[in-house]
C-alpha cells in the first residue's frame, strides 16, 4: 500500500537526485568556463605577471572544477562540500577594531555609540550590523575600552580592568570603595 509517508520519502529521494544532477551540471559549466578563460589567457599572453597570477588562481580551483565521475559521485559531492571555505573575516574585524580604538583614544570625552559607529563605517568602508555586539567583542580584546552608560564609550589608558564604574558622582565611587 502506498501511503503519504512513502510518497514523501520518494519525493525527498527525487529532490536529492535532482540536486545532485544540478550540482554536476553547474560544476561542468564552471569547468568549461574556466577552461575557456585559460585558453583566452594563453592566446593573449600580453602581460606575463597578470597571466601568472591568473593561472595561479585558476590552478588552485582545478580539483574543485573537475566534474565528478559517475563511480565516485557521492565522494566527490561530499568532498566538494567540505572544500568550500569561507573568506576570512579576521582582517576586516581587525581593521574595524583598530579604527575603533584609535577613534576612542583621540576622543577626550566619551563618544556616543552611534557617532562611533558612523566614524568606523566611514573610515573602514565596512558596515557594523550590531554596534553593541561589536563593542562587547572588542572590549574583550582591549579591557581599556569602557562602556560608561547607555551607548557611551571611552578609552581609559589609566584605568585598571577590574575597577567598577558607578554612574553618578565621585562620592558614590568613594563610598562604594570604603564599604568593601
Amino acid at each position: 500500500m502506498f501511503d503519504e509517508r512513502a510518497a514523501l520519502q520518494l519525493r525527498l529521494e527525487q529532490m536529492k537526485d535532482a540536486e545532485e544532477r544540478l550540482i554536476r551540471e553547474i560544476q561542468k559549466e564552471r569547468a568549461f568556463i574556466f577552461k575557456r578563460l585559460r585558453e583566452l589567457d594563453k592566446e593573449e599572453n600580453s602581460n606575463k605577471a597578470e597571466q601568472v597570477e591568473q593561472l595561479h588562481f585558476l590552478e588552485s580551483f582545478n580539483a574543485y572544477l573537475e566534474a565528478p565521475d559517475d563511480s565516485n559521485e557521492q565522494e566527490n559531492l561530499e568532498s566538494s562540500k567540505s572544500r568550500r571555505a569561507r573568506p576570512s573575516r579576521r582582517s576586516k574585524t581587525t581593521k574595524m577594531r583598530d579604527t575603533a580604538i584609535r577613534i576612542l583614544k583621540e576622543q577626550p570625552t566619551p563618544i556616543r555609540g552611534i557617532d562611533l559607529k558612523r566614524a568606523i563605517e566611514e573610515q573602514t568602508g565596512f558596515q557594523i550590523a550590531n554596534m553593541t555586539t561589536f563593542m562587547n567583542t572588542i572590549s574583550k580584546a582591549d579591557s581599556k575600552i569602557i562602556k560608561i552608560g547607555r551607548g557611551l564609550y571611552t578609552y581609559d589608558e589609566d584605568r585598571l580592568a577590574s575597577e567598577t564604574i558607578i554612574l553618578g558622582t565621585d562620592e558614590n565611587n568613594q563610598a562604594m570603595g570604603s564599604e568593601q
